[in-house]
């Protein structure tokens, strides 16, 4: 474990905080690693009565399962090194580290363009998709779904509680789809109007059924998978910010030579034969110092940044891909909430993620595949440094410490709340249920059945212009719709 502590990389703008800011790293620290009281026996190094010491095997390979937890819940910042977002971070900052080489220059112009095509497909898609549930299903006669046929199973039917958009109470064996639904309305009206004398016997004989959902309880479930998917985006758009938040404004190389930086000899690394330019002695030996591949010891490392780069990437990056991630949510949740089949309601959750992956799709098919390799290599940046730490108390002692205090905690009764209902698991339902709600807000009233939400009268557009404004910023550029309703819910 002491390998693990040591490897930690240290960056170069921490170093100046160890010597500036020595005393604030410790109590830091101490915070960290608080001991509590211990009712086992002090480990002095030897076994003791219990089995547990130093020279324990057992005792070795807790601390070390115990301090690489620890570890790991510090957690680093990385980038995402398949899509375009990541290369558009990485690749200006590589360019930059080797003194704006012409190759990664390109590459790093060419990343910020395959952003924005990405952007501009992600929005002409989304704007499609609302342009459809706002103005052409209207003009279709299509209502917005809401409640109706939600839990009627045909038992026990309450007629006010399972009333459909045509008046009649819906059942099993009379609930279609909507284009079904539409087209025995549509022979029924035209057959009434071509024998009008025999209107109330065609009444009685052409029935069209009722439009409904097949099962509510299967449309939120696959609200949620699609919250799942939308929740890990929404990881990524977090880390992306917290990366710009947390590396240092400092324009730091990225590009890291670790032996070199292990070694700063001025002979190091030179080939058999070669003259040291430097100081313009001969090397003492003809034999490579590195064994293998010389590609193999050059790492990228995610380092320090420039202010001008970081407010780049917040402006074209991050700021656009935040937005683009509450739109999708917004319009799939509404999407699945007026698919009425099961079998639609599968296939439309998982389709509907594919609009998130267009940034991914790019990012493989356009860029070079050497890039993707550079993007692969990108080490992350730890949020992690006990450097200090080690100096101070020795890598062992700390092991040690943290090892007793990890061992000698016990479950509490709040802890059984904590791990039946976990933070992420209560985030996902938090905001499924809040964009649920504000589905029905928009687009449904409170039936007078208890529970049950009817939706509101149908008014068509003026025309089937419609922009971005319209589509992204409804609320300040509504669409123009006629002042007469199309279609009322039935009394």
């Amino acid at each position: 474990m002491d390998s693990l502590l040591q490897s930690q990389p240290t960056h170069p703008s921490n170093k100046a905080n160890v010597e500036e800011d020595g005393a604030s790293q410790i109590p830091m620290l101490s915070a960290l690693f608080t001991p509590r009281e211990d009712p086992r026996p002090v480990d002095t190094g030897e076994v003791t009565t219990n089995g547990v010491g130093k020279g324990n095997p057992q005792e070795k390979a807790m601390v070390n399962v115990l301090a690489s937890f620890v570890l790991s819940r510090q957690g680093s910042c990385s980038i995402e090194t398949e899509s375009v977002y990541g290369a558009a971070i990485v690749l200006p900052q590589l360019a930059r580290s080797v003194q704006w080489q012409r190759e990664l220059t390109i590459s790093a112009f060419r990343a910020y363009m395959f952003v924005v095509l990405s952007i501009v497909m992600q929005l002409l898609i989304l704007m499609m998709m609302e342009k459809h549930e706002t103005v052409l299903d209207p003009f279709a006669g299509q209502m917005f779904l809401c409640d109706m046929g939600a839990f009627c199973t045909g038992v026990d039917e309450n007629p006010e509680a399972c009333r459909g958009p045509g008046g009649t109470t819906i059942t099993p064996p009379r609930l279609y789809s909507y284009d079904i639904w539409s087209t025995r309305v549509f022979v029924r009206e035209s057959l009434k109007a071509i024998f009008p004398t025999k209107a109330d016997e065609i009444d009685k004989v052409a029935d069209p059924g009722e439009y409904g959902m097949e099962s509510y309880n299967c449309r939120l479930l696959c609200c949620v998978l699609f919250m799942m998917t939308m929740l890990q985006e929404a990881r990524n758009i977090f880390d992306m910010g917290w990366l710009l938040y947390k590396v240092p404004t400092d324009a730091e190389s990225w590009v890291v030579d670790e032996e070199l930086a292990k070694n700063p000899d001025p002979d190091h690394g030179l080939v058999p034969g070669e003259r040291n330019d430097s100081t313009g002695d001969e090397p003492q030996s003809t034999e490579p110092i590195l064994e293998g591949d010389w590609l193999e010891r050059i790492h990228l490392q995610i380092a320090g940044m420039p202010m001008k780069w970081k407010l780049t990437n917040v402006l074209i990056l991050l700021i656009p891909k935040a937005m683009i991630w509450q739109l999708t949510v917004t319009t799939g949740i509404v999407f699945l909430m007026e698919t009425a089949g099961i079998d639609d309601l599968v296939v439309n959750s998982v389709a509907l993620t594919f609009i998130l992956d267009i940034d991914e799709l790019c990012c493989k098919t356009l860029t070079e595949e050497y890039i993707r390799g550079l993007l692969s290599r990108v080490r992350p940046f730890p949020l992690f440094n006990f450097s200090k730490a080690t100096e101070t108390y020795g890598s062992e002692d700390i092991l040690q410490e943290q090892s007793r205090q990890e061992l000698n905690k016990k479950m509490r009764r709040r802890d059984f709340f904590w791990a039946l209902f976990p933070r992420k698991l209560v985030l996902l339902f938090a905001a499924v249920a809040w964009f649920v709600i504000s589905y029905y807000s928009s687009h449904c009233y409170p039936a007078p059945v208890w529970g049950r939400f009817w939706p509101k009268p149908l008014y068509l557009a003026k025309s089937t212009v419609f922009t971005f404004a319209n589509a992204f910023l409804p609320s300040n550029f509504p669409v123009p719709t006629e002042t007469e309703a199309s279609w009322t819910m039935p009394e």
